[in-house]
C-alpha cells in the first residue's frame, strides 16, 4: 500500500502494516544490485520513516517500547550515515557548482571532488558491512513490530504525537534563528522532517489540502538539508585548507558556501514563518476535525457499499 493511514483499517493495523512495509523495503534495498551509496541512502530513508511513525504513536507505545525502538533505528542510521558522508559531500559540491556555474571556471573544485571520490571508494567494504548489519537487524525488528500495543483507535492515538512534533518544530524554528548555529539548524531540520512524515502518514484525512501542505513542509526540509550538507562541506574545507597548496581556491569555495547558506536560510525563514504560524493547540484541534470528518466519510462509504 503506502506510507499513510487508510480508512479501511484500525490504527493498530495501520501502524503494523506501515512499519512492516518500511522494514521490507529496507530489507530489499540491502539486497539490491545497485550503487552502494544509493542502497545505504534508501535504507536510511526507511529507518527515518519508521522513527517518524513511532513518534506519531509514541504515547500508545509507552516510554519503554518507544525508547527502545527509537534508539535502535537511530543507532543503525548513525552507522550508515558515517559511511555515506563522503558521497553526500560530493553531491552537495555538485549542487553548489550548478548553482554558481556562471561565476566559476570549468572544474573549479576538481581537487575537492577527487578527494571525496577517493574517500568514498575506500569505504566500500564498510558500506557492505553496514548493509549486512542492517539486514540482520531488520529480521529481529519485524518480530518486535508484531508485539507493539496500539489500543486506541481514535484521534488520541496520534494527536499528542502530532502536536508534540509540531511544537518542537516551532521551538526549533525560533532557536535556529536566535542562535544561528549549525547545531540549532540541524536540530530544527530533524523536527521539520518528522512533521513532514506525519503529514504523509495522515494525508488521507484530507488528501488535496494536506498534499499541498506537505509539499511546503517538504520544501522546507530540502532547504534545511542542503544547508546542513553545506555546513558539513564547510567544515571539511576548513580542515583541508590547513594543508592546502591552493588557499585561493579554498577561500573561493568557502565564500560560495556562505553565500548559498545565507540564501537557503532566508528561504527557510520565510517558509517556516508560514508553516509554524499556527499555535500548537490550534493545529491539533484542526487535525482532530479532519479526523472526525474522515471517520464520518468512511462510515457513509461503508454503508453505501
Amino acid at each position: 500500500m503506502s506510507y499513510r493511514f487508510a480508512g479501511n483499517e484500525s490504527a493498530a493495523d495501520a501502524v503494523e502494516r506501515i512499519a512492516l512495509e518500511q522494514l521490507d523495503k529496507a530489507l530489499e534495498h540491502t539486497k539490491a544490485k545497485t550503487k552502494l551509496d544509493d542502497a545505504v541512502h534508501d535504507v536510511r530513508v526507511c529507518f527515518k520513516k519508521l522513527r517518524g511513525l513511532i513518534r506519531l504513536v509514541r504515547d500508545e507505545l509507552g516510554d519503554k517500547e518507544y525508547n527502545h525502538e527509537n534508539i535502535f533505528y537511530r543507532d543503525l542510521n548513525r552507522q550508515l550515515s558515517a559511511v555515506r558522508d563522503t558521497a553526500a559531500l560530493t553531491e552537495i559540491l555538485n549542487k553548489l557548482e550548478d548553482r554558481f556555474a556562471e561565476e566559476l571556471t570549468k572544474n573549479a573544485f576538481a581537487s575537492f571532488r577527487s578527494s571525496f571520490t577517493r574517500a568514498t571508494r575506500k569505504r566500500q567494504a564498510e558500506k557492505k558491512a553496514g548493509l549486512v548489519l542492517a539486514r540482520k537487524s531488520i529480521i529481529a525488528a519485524r518480530q518486535r513490530v508484531k508485539r507493539w500495543s496500539i489500543k486506541k483507535d481514535d484521534f488520541s492515538a496520534v494527536g499528542r504525537g502530532l502536536a508534540r512534533i509540531y511544537s518542537r518544530g516551532r521551538a526549533g524554528f525560533e532557536r535556529a534563528y536566535d542562535k544561528r548555529s549549525v547545531r540549532a539548524f540541524h536540530e530544527w531540520r530533524k523536527e521539520v522532517k518528522y512533521f513532514w512524515y506525519h503529514l504523509e502518514l495522515l494525508r488521507e484525512l484530507w488528501p488535496k489540502e494536506l498534499k499541498r501542505f506537505a509539499k511546503q513542509v517538504e520544501n522546507l526540509v530540502d532547504y534545511l538539508s542542503e544547508d546542513h550538507d553545506l555546513a558539513m562541506l564547510r567544515e571539511r574545507v576548513l580542515e583541508a585548507s590547513k594543508q592546502s597548496n591552493n588557499q585561493q581556491a579554498d577561500r573561493d569555495l568557502l565564500a560560495l558556501i556562505n553565500k548559498r547558506r545565507a540564501e537557503l536560510q532566508a528561504e527557510a525563514r520565510f517558509l517556516g514563518e508560514r508553516i509554524y504560524a499556527e499555535k500548537t493547540e490550534a493545529l491539533k484541534s484542526r487535525f482532530h476535525g479532519y479526523w472526525k470528518a474522515w471517520c464520518s466519510e468512511q462510515e457513509v462509504n461503508s454503508i453505501c457499499n
